[in-house]
């Protein structure tokens, strides 16, 4: 509980400074509410005290340096200062007070973001990009036109304010959010463009307005902001997602790599014993490794083969395990393929069937057999090797094999597929079951 108090300290500490903030204003006139309008002024003071509230926090977040008492000094300054120009009618003391205290918050709120998110100071930013203090010294110019234009003339919501008020907030998003306000350009200029012609059409028809029509024209202006935000969180999440998909694709990208040495490893070692007893087996079994890397190579690295192109690798491989043992291992590979549109990655099988040959075949000296079953029906792939084996050869030591079998499942499958092992005294058996 008081870990969650100290995180979160900065919402009590700005609901409360909010409530002092609306009793200035109200004590030098600058704001009036209505008591009968319950549900606006709820909903205002908790959008104002969150606003409050995520400056306080980024404040605290500069509480260990020296630039921190410069910000509260400078927030606080320039509210006082404000409340004293509105109270003494000192128009040019209130309107610079005005100034300072948004761009005392900017401030703050920018620094925060660069240094919590980017790693990045902002005085050294500011000094390698001069186009962002430009923007933000167009802005400065924009605001204190606005409330200079807004006092002299003293017309309760006056077309020129508002349309000066909005082109300020456009660009207060465009340089916070530059990338975002990039992407939604035409939706966010949409809604703010047809939020300024629905006020310059009330107020040309209804002329005289009463408090309450003010402040839902004032509505009109911060309906589409929850619209942005459900849009910021969910262009974040999809980033997100995207991360780990890249994340993902890297990851299989390497597991495929670490496959492939694996494999050639103890075929070349299958060669070297052929090639040493200068066997006359040692031609074709030369033939069939060089098929059997030209798929690798080429098939490997692709995301997705043809079932029956699989098959043919598989059967390959068999063919090259016969010309090795001669007559030492009875193999039978029985396929059921009821689908043939089936696409599978490559070298999904492989692991499975090569470590019946290096952990069982090996290992016997007479009476090995290796049973394959392939079944294809009802989106479904059924794939299972049978062997045996002698148990006292087996060593305690683990492949990497398996364990990238395993992860590229994950990866390609998620919760799609199940992989059963069945170890008796001398029998060896898998299943791989994948729902396509």
């Amino acid at each position: 509980m008081i870990g969650f108090l100290k995180k979160y300290r900065a919402i009590p500490f700005g609901f409360i400074l909010l409530f002092f903030i609306i009793e200035g204003l109200k004590y030098v006139d600058f704001i009036r509410i209505d008591s009968e309008e319950i549900l606006v002024n709820v909903l205002g003071f908790i959008f104002w005290g969150l606003v409050i509230s995520i400056i306080v926090h980024a404040a605290f977040f500069h509480r260990k340096d020296r630039i921190f008492y410069w910000m509260i000094a400078s927030w606080t300054i320039s509210l006082i200062g404000f409340m004293l120009g509105k109270l003494m009618d000192y128009r040019v003391l209130g309107i610079s007070c005005m100034f300072l205290l948004f761009i005392s918050s900017f401030y703050i709120l920018w620094s925060w973001f660069l240094q919590k998110y980017k790693n990045k100071n902002t005085i050294t930013l500011l000094k390698e990009r001069k186009s962002i203090l430009i923007k933000m010294i167009i802005l400065a110019i924009i605001f204190i036109v606005m409330l200079i234009i807004d006092d002299y003339m003293r017309v309760p919501d006056n077309p020129i304010t508002f349309s000066l008020l909005t082109l300020f907030w456009l660009g207060v998003f465009y340089i916070l959010a530059p990338r975002f306000f990039q992407k939604y350009r035409l939706l966010i200029i949409g809604l703010y463009g047809g939020g300024l012609v629905l006020f310059y059409l009330v107020i040309a028809f209804l002329g005289t307005r009463t408090h309450e029509e003010n402040l839902d024209l004032f509505i009109i202006f911060l309906f589409p902001i929850p619209l942005f935000i459900v849009l910021w969180l969910y262009d974040q999440w999809k980033w997100f997602q995207n991360l780990k998909a890249d994340k993902a694709k890297a990851e299989l990208a390497l597991l495929k790599q670490q496959v492939n040495p694996h494999f050639f490893f103890n075929t070349l070692n299958n060669l070297y014993g052929l090639a040493k007893r200068k066997s006359d087996d040692a031609p074709d079994l030369i033939l069939k490794l060089s098929d059997i890397m030209r798929y690798v190579i080429y098939k490997g690295k692709e995301s997705e083969v043809k079932l029956e192109e699989e098959i043919e690798y598989l059967e390959n491989y068999i063919e090259l395990q016969q010309i090795r043992h001669h007559e030492k291992v009875e193999i039978t590979f029985n396929k059921d393929i009821q689908e043939s549109d089936i696409l599978i990655p490559p070298l999904l099988f492989i692991i499975l069937l090569e470590n019946a040959f290096k952990h069982g075949v090996d290992s016997l000296v007479k009476g090995a057999y290796v049973n394959i079953n392939l079944e294809v029906s009802n989106r479904q792939i059924m794939f299972e090797v049978s062997n045996n084996y002698d148990k006292s050869a087996q060593s305690d030591s683990k492949g990497i094999g398996l364990e990238n079998l395993k992860k590229r499942l994950e990866i390609i499958y998620n919760n799609a597929f199940t992989l059963d092992f069945d170890i008796q005294k001398e029998t060896y058996n898998v299943r791989l079951t994948i729902n396509i």
